[in-house]
Order: C-alpha cells, then sequence, then structure tokens
C-alpha cells in the first residue's frame, strides 16, 4: 500500500474521533481494525502509528492550527479539514520521516478528495505558514 492510500485511512480514523470523543483511541482502532482486516501488518502498523502520534499531540496541533489559520480557529473548521491539517500539522512537526513539501502537498490530495473547493489552497496555505515556522510550534 501506497503512503497515499495509508493517509486515507488516518483521515477515515481522525475524522471519526472528532465524533466518537468518548471512545479512545485502542477502541477505536480495534473497531478499524475490524473493518479492514485485509490490512497486511506493516500497513496496520504504520497507520497506527500515525493515528496514535496524532492523538497523542492533538493539543499541540490545534495550538499549531489556531496559530497558522489566521480567523478561523480548530472549533469552526469543518470536520473533514480539521482532520485533514490534523494529519498534515503531525506530519510537519512530529514526523521526521516525510519531508515538508510532501507533508503539505499530501494534505492538498486529501483535501481535493473530501472537502470543499475552496479548502486546499486554505489548507495549502495553513500548512505552508506552519511549515516555514522552523519548528517553531508556538
Amino acid at each position: 500500500m501506497k503512503r497515499r492510500d495509508a493517509r486515507k485511512h488516518i483521515f477515515n480514523l481522525v475524522f471519526q474521533t472528532e465524533f466518537q470523543a468518548e471512545v479512545n483511541a485502542d477502541e477505536i482502532l480495534n473497531t478499524y481494525g475490524k473493518e479492514y482486516a485485509d490490512l497486511s501488518d506493516d500497513n496496520a502498523g504504520y497507520i497506527e502509528s500515525e493515528y496514535k502520534g496524532i492523538v497523542d499531540h492533538i493539543d499541540e496541533i490545534d495550538k499549531i492550527i489556531d496559530k497558522y489559520a489566521i480567523g478561523w480557529n480548530v472549533d469552526r473548521l469543518a470536520k473533514t479539514d480539521l482532520a485533514i491539517l490534523r494529519i498534515g500539522v503531525y506530519e510537519l512537526m512530529f514526523n521526521d520521516d516525510i519531508p515538508k513539501g510532501v507533508a503539505v502537498n499530501e494534505a492538498v490530495e486529501l483535501s481535493k478528495s473530501f472537502s470543499e473547493d475552496k479548502a486546499p489552497s486554505f489548507i495549502n496555505a495553513v500548512l505552508v505558514k506552519a511549515s516555514k515556522s522552523g519548528g517553531d510550534q508556538l
């Protein structure tokens, strides 16, 4: 499975989490794993690792989004855009294995599939600003 396809699974998990705040990440992963039992161990491991990383850093990620989404905050964003931004910010700030340009591009591509027409440019702008912060997260 390509990382792009894995990101779609991660998007699904992050998006679901927004609507299941009372359910912990392990339960969400367990349910998702049953639904997609055909994922290889490597793919499932990557998806789990990324998802748990996002969940573990959610407060920091949301602060970064709030800082760079000028005029918006996480409470006002569309849930799809918020999930995509959370993945993008996580990859930019907390995952050194993914080049910044790739993280931004992949988030934009996700937004083209799952968001409104204006979302790709908004997501691009937020993530480019965050990536140029040089790791100065807050």
